[in-house]
Protein backbone atom coordinates (compact mmCIF):
# COMPACT_ATOMS: atom_id res chain seq x y z
CA UNK A 1 0.00 0.00 0.00
CA UNK A 2 1.04 3.26 -0.96
CA UNK A 3 1.72 5.80 1.98
CA UNK A 4 3.27 9.01 0.22
CA UNK A 5 1.73 11.11 -2.50
CA UNK A 6 3.51 12.96 -4.84
CA UNK A 7 3.53 15.94 -2.61
CA UNK A 8 5.44 14.64 0.00
CA UNK A 9 8.78 14.41 -1.26
CA UNK A 10 9.06 17.84 -1.58
CA UNK A 11 10.32 17.99 2.04
CA UNK A 12 10.72 14.42 3.02
CA UNK A 13 13.15 13.78 0.26
CA UNK A 14 15.54 15.82 2.32
CA UNK A 15 15.56 13.10 4.94
CA UNK A 16 13.46 10.47 4.88
CA UNK A 17 14.49 6.93 4.72
CA UNK A 18 10.40 6.05 4.88
CA UNK A 19 9.68 7.61 1.50
CA UNK A 20 12.59 6.44 -0.37
CA UNK A 21 11.40 2.79 0.72
CA UNK A 22 7.93 3.67 -0.46
CA UNK A 23 8.88 5.20 -3.68
CA UNK A 24 11.02 1.60 -4.14
CA UNK A 25 8.08 -0.87 -3.22
CA UNK A 26 4.93 0.72 -3.71
CA UNK A 27 5.02 3.68 -5.94
CA UNK A 28 4.61 2.47 -9.79
CA UNK A 29 5.80 3.75 -13.30
CA UNK A 30 9.25 6.21 -13.76
CA UNK A 31 8.13 9.00 -11.66
CA UNK A 32 7.61 11.47 -14.53
CA UNK A 33 4.75 12.25 -13.11
CA UNK A 34 6.35 13.53 -10.02
CA UNK A 35 9.59 15.35 -11.73
CA UNK A 36 7.24 17.38 -14.04
CA UNK A 37 4.90 18.58 -10.88
CA UNK A 38 8.17 19.10 -9.10
CA UNK A 39 9.78 21.47 -11.43
CA UNK A 40 6.45 22.86 -12.23
CA UNK A 41 6.39 23.92 -8.66
CA UNK A 42 9.40 24.89 -8.00
CA UNK A 43 10.02 27.21 -10.95
CA UNK A 44 6.84 28.78 -10.25
CA UNK A 45 8.59 31.61 -7.40
CA UNK A 46 11.70 31.52 -9.89
CA UNK A 47 9.64 32.94 -12.96
CA UNK A 48 8.09 35.41 -10.06
CA UNK A 49 11.49 36.64 -9.31
CA UNK A 50 12.37 36.77 -12.79
CA UNK A 51 9.36 38.52 -14.33
CA UNK A 52 10.29 41.44 -11.11
CA UNK A 53 13.81 41.62 -12.25
CA UNK A 54 12.89 42.31 -15.86
CA UNK A 55 10.30 44.19 -14.73
CA UNK A 56 12.46 46.62 -13.08
CA UNK A 57 15.25 46.73 -15.87
CA UNK A 58 13.10 47.58 -18.61
CA UNK A 59 10.94 50.32 -16.98
CA UNK A 60 14.87 51.66 -16.05
CA UNK A 61 16.63 51.32 -19.35
CA UNK A 62 13.67 51.24 -21.87
CA UNK A 63 12.48 54.59 -22.04
CA UNK A 64 15.52 56.97 -22.66
CA UNK A 65 15.70 54.69 -25.79
CA UNK A 66 11.80 54.42 -26.67
CA UNK A 67 12.10 58.27 -26.86
CA UNK A 68 14.31 58.55 -29.42
CA UNK A 69 12.07 56.01 -31.84
CA UNK A 70 10.59 58.53 -34.91
CA UNK A 71 7.78 57.75 -36.65
CA UNK A 72 8.64 55.34 -39.62
CA UNK A 73 6.00 54.36 -42.49
CA UNK A 74 6.32 51.86 -45.07
CA UNK A 75 4.36 52.23 -47.93
CA UNK A 76 4.48 49.45 -50.75
CA UNK A 77 7.57 48.38 -49.55
CA UNK A 78 9.58 51.66 -49.24
CA UNK A 79 10.38 53.02 -45.63
CA UNK A 80 9.89 57.01 -44.71
CA UNK A 81 10.66 58.72 -41.40
CA UNK A 82 9.87 62.09 -40.30
CA UNK A 83 13.29 62.85 -39.27
CA UNK A 84 16.35 64.16 -40.74
CA UNK A 85 18.63 61.09 -42.07
CA UNK A 86 20.80 59.07 -41.21
CA UNK A 87 18.77 58.85 -37.89
CA UNK A 88 20.78 57.23 -35.16
CA UNK A 89 19.25 56.05 -32.04
CA UNK A 90 21.91 55.48 -29.13
CA UNK A 91 22.29 53.75 -26.21
CA UNK A 92 22.43 56.66 -23.63
CA UNK A 93 24.73 55.52 -20.99
CA UNK A 94 27.61 54.36 -23.67
CA UNK A 95 26.76 56.43 -26.46
CA UNK A 96 26.70 53.10 -29.15
CA UNK A 97 24.79 52.69 -31.65
CA UNK A 98 21.87 50.57 -31.58
CA UNK A 99 19.74 51.61 -35.08
CA UNK A 100 20.18 53.58 -38.05
CA UNK A 101 17.67 54.63 -40.03
CA UNK A 102 18.79 56.19 -43.34
CA UNK A 103 16.37 56.35 -46.29
CA UNK A 104 18.99 58.44 -48.60
CA UNK A 105 21.04 55.81 -49.53
CA UNK A 106 24.53 57.49 -47.70
CA UNK A 107 24.47 54.79 -45.26
CA UNK A 108 23.25 51.14 -47.53
CA UNK A 109 25.20 48.06 -46.10
CA UNK A 110 25.82 47.14 -42.17
CA UNK A 111 29.79 47.19 -43.11
CA UNK A 112 29.07 51.30 -42.96
CA UNK A 113 27.68 51.43 -39.48
CA UNK A 114 28.61 49.98 -35.86
CA UNK A 115 24.79 50.06 -35.29
CA UNK A 116 23.73 46.30 -34.73
CA UNK A 117 20.24 47.53 -36.69
CA UNK A 118 19.97 49.19 -40.46
CA UNK A 119 17.03 50.04 -42.01
CA UNK A 120 17.16 51.62 -45.62
CA UNK A 121 14.49 52.58 -47.80
CA UNK A 122 13.69 49.06 -48.64
CA UNK A 123 15.65 46.77 -46.21
CA UNK A 124 16.37 46.39 -42.75
CA UNK A 125 19.88 44.85 -41.45
CA UNK A 126 20.40 42.81 -38.03
CA UNK A 127 23.68 41.91 -36.81
CA UNK A 128 24.17 39.24 -34.37
CA UNK A 129 26.11 40.95 -31.89
CA UNK A 130 28.20 37.63 -31.00
CA UNK A 131 28.55 36.03 -34.72
CA UNK A 132 29.84 36.79 -37.56
CA UNK A 133 26.39 37.14 -39.19
CA UNK A 134 24.04 39.92 -41.02
CA UNK A 135 20.24 39.23 -41.52
CA UNK A 136 18.98 40.82 -44.22
CA UNK A 137 14.58 41.26 -44.06
CA UNK A 138 13.28 42.48 -47.56
CA UNK A 139 10.22 45.00 -47.07
CA UNK A 140 8.81 44.57 -50.14
CA UNK A 141 6.39 42.10 -49.00
CA UNK A 142 4.98 45.25 -46.19
CA UNK A 143 1.67 46.76 -47.88
CA UNK A 144 1.21 49.27 -45.07
CA UNK A 145 2.90 49.64 -41.68
CA UNK A 146 3.19 52.06 -39.30
CA UNK A 147 5.42 52.35 -36.22
CA UNK A 148 6.28 54.99 -34.13
CA UNK A 149 7.06 55.84 -30.24
CA UNK A 150 3.71 55.09 -29.07
CA UNK A 151 3.50 51.82 -30.62
CA UNK A 152 6.96 50.75 -29.42
CA UNK A 153 6.40 51.23 -25.88
CA UNK A 154 3.21 49.13 -26.08
CA UNK A 155 5.43 46.75 -27.55
CA UNK A 156 8.00 46.90 -24.75
CA UNK A 157 4.99 47.20 -22.27
CA UNK A 158 3.60 43.63 -23.39
CA UNK A 159 6.80 42.08 -23.20
CA UNK A 160 7.55 43.75 -19.41
CA UNK A 161 3.96 42.36 -18.43
CA UNK A 162 4.07 38.93 -20.22
CA UNK A 163 7.00 37.54 -20.79
CA UNK A 164 8.05 35.90 -18.04
CA UNK A 165 4.73 34.29 -17.86
CA UNK A 166 4.67 33.11 -21.96
CA UNK A 167 8.31 31.60 -20.72
CA UNK A 168 7.09 29.54 -17.98
CA UNK A 169 5.65 26.44 -20.10
CA UNK A 170 8.94 26.42 -22.16
CA UNK A 171 11.28 27.03 -19.40
CA UNK A 172 9.25 23.83 -17.49
CA UNK A 173 9.12 21.77 -20.73
CA UNK A 174 13.09 22.39 -21.51
CA UNK A 175 14.11 21.42 -17.91
CA UNK A 176 11.57 18.09 -18.07
CA UNK A 177 13.64 16.82 -20.91
CA UNK A 178 16.65 17.79 -19.60
CA UNK A 179 16.31 16.37 -16.46
CA UNK A 180 14.49 13.30 -17.85
CA UNK A 181 17.85 12.46 -19.33
CA UNK A 182 19.61 12.75 -16.40
CA UNK A 183 17.49 10.37 -14.23
CA UNK A 184 18.05 7.41 -17.23
CA UNK A 185 22.00 8.19 -16.20
CA UNK A 186 21.44 8.16 -12.70
CA UNK A 187 20.01 5.09 -12.83
CA UNK A 188 22.42 3.43 -14.45
CA UNK A 189 24.93 5.08 -11.63
CA UNK A 190 22.12 3.41 -9.05
CA UNK A 191 22.47 -0.03 -10.59
CA UNK A 192 25.71 0.43 -9.47
CA UNK A 193 24.68 1.71 -5.65
CA UNK A 194 22.73 -1.42 -5.78
CA UNK A 195 25.20 -3.77 -6.25
CA UNK A 196 27.19 -2.37 -3.76
CA UNK A 197 24.47 -2.08 -0.83
CA UNK A 198 23.36 -5.91 -2.46
CA UNK A 199 19.63 -4.48 -3.35
CA UNK A 200 17.51 -5.70 -5.33
CA UNK A 201 16.13 -3.41 -7.93
CA UNK A 202 14.84 -3.50 -11.31
CA UNK A 203 15.77 -0.39 -13.56
CA UNK A 204 12.76 1.46 -13.78
CA UNK A 205 12.04 1.44 -10.01
CA UNK A 206 16.00 2.88 -10.32
CA UNK A 207 14.72 5.39 -12.41
CA UNK A 208 12.03 6.43 -10.04
CA UNK A 209 13.89 6.38 -7.00
CA UNK A 210 16.50 9.01 -9.24
CA UNK A 211 13.48 10.97 -9.81
CA UNK A 212 12.81 11.68 -5.93
CA UNK A 213 16.30 11.67 -5.32
CA UNK A 214 17.26 14.52 -7.53
CA UNK A 215 14.31 16.76 -5.16
CA UNK A 216 16.75 18.40 -3.12
CA UNK A 217 19.13 19.78 -5.72
CA UNK A 218 16.22 20.90 -7.64
CA UNK A 219 14.78 22.84 -5.13
CA UNK A 220 17.99 24.06 -3.42
CA UNK A 221 18.74 25.59 -6.98
CA UNK A 222 15.44 27.20 -7.42
CA UNK A 223 16.30 29.22 -4.33
CA UNK A 224 19.81 29.41 -5.34
CA UNK A 225 18.38 30.91 -8.34
CA UNK A 226 15.70 32.85 -7.04
CA UNK A 227 17.87 34.66 -4.13
CA UNK A 228 20.48 34.86 -6.86
CA UNK A 229 22.96 33.65 -5.38
CA UNK A 230 25.86 32.13 -7.17
CA UNK A 231 27.77 29.25 -6.37
CA UNK A 232 31.12 27.92 -7.46
CA UNK A 233 31.16 24.95 -8.80
CA UNK A 234 27.59 24.73 -9.14
CA UNK A 235 27.27 21.66 -11.06
CA UNK A 236 29.77 19.60 -9.46
CA UNK A 237 28.39 20.31 -6.13
CA UNK A 238 24.54 19.31 -7.24
CA UNK A 239 25.86 16.31 -9.15
CA UNK A 240 27.64 15.00 -5.90
CA UNK A 241 24.56 15.93 -3.88
CA UNK A 242 22.24 14.34 -6.21
CA UNK A 243 24.65 11.11 -5.76
CA UNK A 244 24.73 11.18 -2.28
CA UNK A 245 20.59 11.47 -2.18
CA UNK A 246 20.43 8.17 -4.54
CA UNK A 247 23.07 6.21 -2.44
CA UNK A 248 20.88 7.15 0.45
CA UNK A 249 17.47 6.41 -1.30
CA UNK A 250 19.38 2.90 -2.76
CA UNK A 251 20.88 1.95 1.17
CA UNK A 252 16.95 2.47 2.09
CA UNK A 253 15.70 0.26 0.12
CA UNK A 254 18.05 -2.32 0.65
CA UNK A 255 17.57 -1.91 4.29
CA UNK A 256 13.44 -2.60 3.82
CA UNK A 257 14.35 -5.62 1.67
CA UNK A 258 16.83 -6.93 4.53
CA UNK A 259 13.58 -6.57 6.76
CA UNK A 260 11.53 -8.12 4.99
CA UNK A 261 13.73 -12.02 4.62
CA UNK A 262 14.09 -11.53 7.96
Amino acid sequence: MRHYSMFHPLYLAFYSKSLYKDVAKSWKGTGLAYLLLLLALAWIPVMIAFHFDLSREIAREAPPIVNQVPKVTITKGEVSVDAPVPYIIIEPKTGAQLMVIDTSGRIASPNQTQALVLLTKKQIFVKKERQAETRIYDLSQIESLSIDRERVNGWVEAFRKWFAFSAYPFTVIGLFIYRLVQMLIYALVGMIFANIVKANLEYVTLVRLAAVSITPVIILNAVRRMLDISVPYIGLLSFLIAMGYLFFAVKASAEQEAGQAM
